[in-house]
C-alpha cells in the first residue's frame, strides 16, 4: 500500500478511535479554498468544537509551477468567544489551536517571474502547529452550516535536495504567507 494510502486510511479511522467524541454532536462537508480542497469533520458541544481536515494542498498548483499536489491532515479544538442568535440562525465565532501534518510543497519565490516559473524544490513533510479563527453560521430551516475561517500554520517542512540527496530542514513559510487565504467550510448535522 503506498504511502499516501496509508496516510488516507490512517486520517478516516482516526475519530473512530477517539474516546473522547462521545456525548458529541457531529457533522461533516467539504472543505474549498486557494489553499486546496478536501474533507472536514466537526465534533461539537454547546461552547466548544474538534475539527479535523483532510485536504489537498493546491501551491504552486493553480499558478501552473508545478503538477504535484500535496496532501494535508490538520486539527483544531476552538473554543467559541462570542454567539448571536436570531429567529432562524445562530451565528458564533470561535478560535482555537492545534496541529497539521502534510506532505507539501513550501514557499519559493519568482510567483510573478517569467523564466522562473517552475518550482525548484520537492515535496516534503510538514508538521505545524495550527492557529484557527472563524466565523460558523447555523441555519435551523436547514440541517447546513457555513464556517468561514482563517488558519495559521507555523512549522517546520523537511525535503530532500534533488541534487545532493541531503535531508533539509526550514521553516515552513507557506503556514504563514497562506494564513490571510480563507477557508470556507460547507457541512451537513449528522
Amino acid at each position: 500500500m503506498s504511502r499516501v494510502r496509508r496516510f488516507l486510511l490512517a486520517a478516516l479511522l482516526l475519530p473512530l478511535f477517539c474516546l473522547q467524541l462521545r456525548g458529541q454532536e457531529f457533522m461533516a462537508g467539504t472543505y474549498q479554498s486557494i489553499k486546496g480542497v478536501g474533507l472536514t469533520a466537526m465534533f461539537f458541544t454547546y461552547d466548544e468544537a474538534d475539527i479535523v481536515t483532510l485536504r489537498t494542498d493546491f501551491y504552486g498548483v493553480l499558478s501552473g509551477r508545478t503538477r504535484q499536489p500535496g496532501v494535508c491532515l490538520s486539527y483544531t479544538h476552538d473554543y467559541v468567544f462570542f454567539e448571536r442568535e436570531g429567529e432562524d440562525f445562530l451565528l458564533q465565532l470561535h478560535a482555537g489551536a492545534g496541529g497539521m501534518l502534510g506532505y507539501v510543497h513550501d514557499y519559493e519565490r519568482g510567483f510573478y517571474s517569467a523564466f522562473d516559473r517552475e518550482l525548484q524544490h520537492r515535496r516534503g513533510g510538514v508538521v505545524a502547529l495550527t492557529g484557527n479563527f472563524g466565523l460558523r453560521l447555523d441555519f435551523f430551516w436547514r440541517p447546513v452550516t457555513i464556517d468561514f475561517s482563517l488558519t495559521a500554520a507555523p512549522g517546520v517542512h523537511l525535503r530532500t535536495d534533488q541534487e545532493t540527496g541531503a535531508m533539509i530542514l526550514s521553516f515552513y513559510r507557506n503556514g504563514i504567507v497562506q494564513a490571510w487565504q480563507p477557508q470556507i467550510n460547507l457541512m451537513y448535522y449528522f
